[in-house]
């Protein structure tokens, strides 16, 4: 029998049901897929929590990597066999899925399952926040809120990489000394006072380029005080809770404020060559060393209260028992 988590309603990890059920037969353009990892996202738990409203029952899930096991009639660029990831399609937190073929990326022979499962996702976003939400160019100064995490760790990477001087923020001492060790310019502690006065003194006083803000309530304020008149604000994510900027001071001081998500950058058309130029870096070392944390699929809860914790470094996948 296949396996897979769904939720029946929404809130705490404990709603995050394990089962068993009977897996269809792919349509023509779809494929049957046997994950070998499974990515966990943050984005997974406001789908558990009730953040955002889905419909009920929910397969969990958005991320995962493996070997195909059954080919529809007309998914005909992919055979049995190929080893393929995708990076946003629900349903991910099952040892077995079927899928549309149009959402899996062909996965190289040097990128494990386990790599392409900690990375897709948020290596993805990363491309998309540094190429496309705000081209990156050497000599700016870059903020990174959530510098730890699995997309902050590959976006001060990937912005370093660019030439840009990179401000990283964490939320605790444990944190602040790992980061310390990636060779970044400046590594502070978000929950110290005068965050942003933090920012300008080791910029000279003045304020940065962009901040990409992946903390929310704690951070926000000293987001828009660090910018310079004209910045950039990409509020990315919210792991400390939701908040709304003042659209008003943004406005009158020129701010850009953007809220972006990985599909609006990175869709059908373009997740290959976006997965491939992520594949290059992270084997040139660009993007760093990729931290990974292994569950069992059955325990997605106790990831998902390492996510709400916030104690966690890199990424985080489920592993599927092999059956």
């Amino acid at each position: 029998m296949t396996q897979r988590i769904r939720i029946y309603q929404q809130g705490t990890p404990a709603v995050l049901h394990h089962e068993t059920f009977d897996l269809e037969s792919p349509a023509r353009e779809q494929v049957v897929i046997r994950h070998e990892a499974i990515g966990v996202n943050f984005v997974d738990t406001m789908f558990r929590d009730g953040t955002f409203k889905v419909p009920l029952p929910f397969s969990m899930g958005v991320e995962a990597a493996g070997i195909v096991e059954a080919v529809g009639s007309r998914a005909q660029d992919l055979k049995v066999g190929d080893r393929v990831g995708y990076f946003f399609a629900f349903g991910a937190y099952a040892d077995r899925r079927v899928i549309d073929a149009s959402a899996l990326i062909k996965l190289p022979d040097d990128i494990s399952s386990e790599q392409a499962a900690g990375l897709l996702s948020k290596g993805l976003t990363a491309w998309a926040l540094v190429k496309q939400v705000h081209q990156v160019r050497a000599g700016e100064t870059v903020v990174v809120h959530g510098a730890s995490g699995g997309v902050g760790s590959l976006l001060v990477h990937w912005a370093k990489s660019l030439g840009a001087t990179v401000i990283a923020t964490v939320g605790s001492a444990d944190k602040s000394r790992i980061v310390e060790g990636w060779g970044l310019n400046h590594v502070l502690r978000s929950d110290e006072p005068d965050l942003a006065a933090r920012i300008k003194a080791v910029n000279g006083g003045v304020g940065v380029d962009v901040v990409y803000d992946l903390v929310g309530r704690q951070t926000l304020d000293a987001s828009i005080s660090a910018l310079r008149e004209g910045g950039d604000l990409i509020h990315v994510g919210n792991a400390s809770g939701g908040v709304a900027a003042d659209a008003e001071l943004l406005a009158a001081r020129g701010i850009r404020y953007v809220q972006p998500s990985t599909p609006q950058y990175v869709n059908t058309q373009n997740q290959n060559r976006a997965a491939s130029e992520l594949f290059e870096r992270f084997r040139a070392g660009a993007l760093g060393h990729l931290e990974l944390s292994r569950y069992p699929m059955e325990e997605a809860a106790m990831a998902h209260k390492a996510i709400a914790a916030r104690k966690h470094t890199g990424s985080i996948v489920l592993i599927p028992q092999v059956s």
